[in-house]
């Protein structure tokens, strides 16, 4: 029987990826190495509960959809190779990262050729069900593979630090977690939307659900970043040593006193740094403010039919603020 769980459907996708990846094309030691730490699967769960939206049945079969949900992962896992190179990261999932283990230069050339199977197999999607797709890129306010250059523009402003200024600061990690995180989020959205035959308002209430989701769950990676535990899978305070500007220092910034001049100093630790934000409460106070964009991103979505993809949307917005 056919699993109609998205859940269900993600060891589809798990198997799926094995076999467009594994192929003998000389790249095969770094993709077992990257399957081997998966991840929650997030981005495809989105494609396929995005997909499963309408009582009706999708508008692209389900190995359509699977590839579908294999490709934005596959753009996901290139752009973490190119994250750990640019951020000198030795460790992913609690595993070493790819760049550690294969070298930078080798690193590099995977993650642009696991780019390029990933828009490969999204074209070979988009060819097979050429009526469904007809109309990309003409729904205004719909965020479809035309903005992809947004992933790197992220990158690009995150080392652009803002004046410090807390309405300029704020702004500016907007801008940087609605270009990383929120580009993927929406492109999951509005193909996987696209493919379950939804219509232009329909697609825009997804937009805006993968906006705040992905408010919440950069808010939340910063905060698990300074607070560690075992579930961070790295070291913690990475963007604290590189005075990245993250949300929990910023509320850090507003409300402590002599905070600008810890952060300013060359001579404070990182340590020092990661203890004060804790004790101040700044992690607190931006646990709330995710929760709210967790809260934001449901209510985006409450006009759709109820459905168990529905539910399952709501529950990854429970699930972000809640790990």
């Amino acid at each position: 029987m056919t699993p109609t769980d998205p859940c269900e459907q993600l060891p589809l996708v798990a198997d799926r990826l094995r076999e467009i990846l594994i192929s003998g094309c000389g790249f095969d030691a770094i993709y077992r190495h990257i399957l081997a730490a998966p991840g929650k699967r997030l981005r495809a769960t989105m494609v396929l509960s995005c997909a499963s939206l309408l009582p009706s049945a999708s508008a692209v079969p389900l190995r359509g959809c699977v590839d579908v949900a294999c490709a934005i992962e596959m753009i996901h896992e290139a752009s973490l190779v190119h994250d750990d190179i640019c951020d000198g990261s030795l460790s992913r999932r609690d595993a070493p990262s790819v760049p550690a283990v294969f070298g930078v230069r080798t690193a590099a050339q995977a993650g642009f050729h696991l780019l390029g199977k990933a828009l490969e197999t999204l074209a070979q999607v988009l060819a097979d069900h050429p009526e469904v797709f007809a109309r990309l890129g003409e729904e205004s306010g719909v965020t479809y593979f035309d903005r992809i250059s947004d992933l790197s523009f992220g990158q690009l402003i995150e080392t652009m630090p803002p004046a410090v200024d807390d309405v300029a600061m704020r702004r500016h990690y907007e801008l940087v977690a609605g270009a990383k995180t929120g580009t993927l989020f929406r492109l999951a959205c509005s193909y996987g939307g696209t493919a379950g035959g939804l219509d232009r308002n329909q697609l825009c209430a997804l937009m805006r659900y993968a906006d705040q989701l992905a408010l919440a769950f950069q808010i939340m990676d910063d905060v698990r970043d300074i607070e560690g535990g075992p579930s961070l899978g790295k070291e913690a305070g990475g963007d604290l040593d590189r005075r990245v500007p993250t949300w929990p220092v910023i509320e850090w910034l507003g409300m402590r006193p002599g905070a600008h001049e810890m952060w300013l100093s060359r001579v404070t630790e990182s340590v020092d740094l990661q203890a004060d934000l804790v004790s101040s409460g700044a992690t607190r106070a931006a646990r709330a403010v995710a929760a709210r964009a967790a809260r934001n991103a449901c209510r985006a979505i409450n006009a759709l039919p109820p459905s168990p993809a529905h539910e399952r949307l709501r529950q990854l917005a429970v699930r972000v603020v809640s790990r």
